[in-house]
């Protein structure tokens, strides 16, 4: 376990990056349609372009990958994550939507390379590394949604106040990476082809994951984004409704920390999905019925099987190839594709209630 904990370090402390910076704004939209004077459909909008991000990030993979070995790239992408961060928040609102753009590319190089890196450092841990990694990000992702609100009423800088510990955070980890990710053993990964031209897009299982993990995300980031504005209509504050999401979130997260490790010991993982599945569209059922603190519960509850879904379909894409090149194919193919209906979850979600004006049919 200590030699495991030691080798998945440099992933570890890179994935406390991944989320944060894209959930810190969901608790925060009240406070930035007022300031911005932003509408549904402009929120959809920031909150969408990162996610966008992920899935076009995949036509320039080919020359992001002549950076060399998953290590080098990571590094680059964590720096780039850090300054990002800071231009988005003190750069006005211009600056809010093109440096998410820019924010969305680092962290999808990161999705992409995270699972071609654990093929190549530990093969033969995959299920530990994957679900560690993911739950570090759901752990901090709930972190982000509880501590944004109060930040943002702790004095004059307002929403850009949340932001500063993650601006901070993502600083320190890049210049870890620079010290000390070299010294991590990696070899130079021949360049991939697009994926399109590889042997995963020919793949009917690599579709299957495509359509899987599309969906997955698109219930993943459409919630996330709207969930803080939707307990407002549930009898939640807006700092008790981002208090909830952060602790559904981390129940979840605890849940996924174990989960892949296990799930992995056996060869057919369709009932662990279709069950998991099953559990989050029920929770969000049961959340579109009733108000109170009940709704905690049904967080939770989906939550835990959102946490299944993601680390399983991350940890497939590694256990159904058998080289750092053809992972890292898969993956690539897997969330580009895949992202492109994720992207689709905050507008969808905030489309449907504007069409309705009720948050409970747009749950539905």
């Amino acid at each position: 376990m200590r030699s495991r904990l030691k080798i998945g370090t440099p992933i570890f402390l890179a994935s406390l990056n991944m989320r944060a910076g894209l959930v810190v704004i969901s608790p925060l939209i009240p406070i930035l349609k007022e300031r911005f004077d932003l509408s549904t459909n402009a929120i959809s909008l920031l909150a969408g372009i990162p996610i966008f991000c992920f899935a076009a990030t995949s036509l320039i993979m080919g020359q992001v990958s002549r950076l060399g070995s998953s290590n080098r790239i990571i590094k680059w992408a964590l720096t780039v994550l850090a300054i990002a961060l800071t231009a988005r928040t003190f750069t006005g609102l211009t600056g809010l939507y093109l440096f998410s753009f820019i924010m969305g590319i680092s962290i999808a190089v990161m999705n992409y390379e995270m699972p071609a890196w654990v093929k190549e450092n530990a093969p033969d841990s995959a299920g530990f590394m994957t679900g560690v990694y993911t739950t570090i990000m759901g752990v901090t992702a709930a972190v982000a949604t509880a501590v944004s609100v109060p930040l943002a009423e702790l004095n004059s800088l307002s929403w850009q106040m949340a932001m500063i510990p993650w601006i901070a955070l993502a600083g320190l980890v890049a210049l870890y990476w620079w010290r000390k990710a070299d010294a991590v053993s990696s070899k130079e990964l021949s360049k991939p082809a697009h994926f399109w031209k590889s042997h995963a897009f020919r793949n009917p299982i690599a579709w299957a994951l495509v359509l899987f993990f599309g969906l997955e995300s698109m219930v993943y980031y459409a919630t996330a984004t709207w969930l803080p504005t939707i307990l407002l209509t549930k009898d939640f504050s807006l700092r008790g409704g981002a208090i909830a999401v952060s602790v559904s979130g981390l129940v979840g997260s605890l849940v996924g920390l174990t989960v892949p490790h296990y799930v992995g010991k056996f060869s057919d993982k369709r009932l662990f999905l279709v069950g998991a599945s099953l559990l989050t569209a029920a929770s969000f059922f049961a959340l579109a019925l009733q108000s109170g603190p009940i709704c905690l519960l049904w967080l939770s509850l989906s939550n835990i099987g959102i946490s299944i879904c993601f680390p399983l379909s991350l940890m497939l894409a590694g256990t159904k190839t058998t080289t750092p090149e053809e992972t890292r194919n898969m993956s690539t193919m897997m969330q580009s594709i895949g992202y492109v209906l994720s992207a689709m979850g905050p507008g969808l979600l905030g489309w449907f209630y504007e069409s309705s004006s009720n948050w409970n049919t747009a749950l539905f």
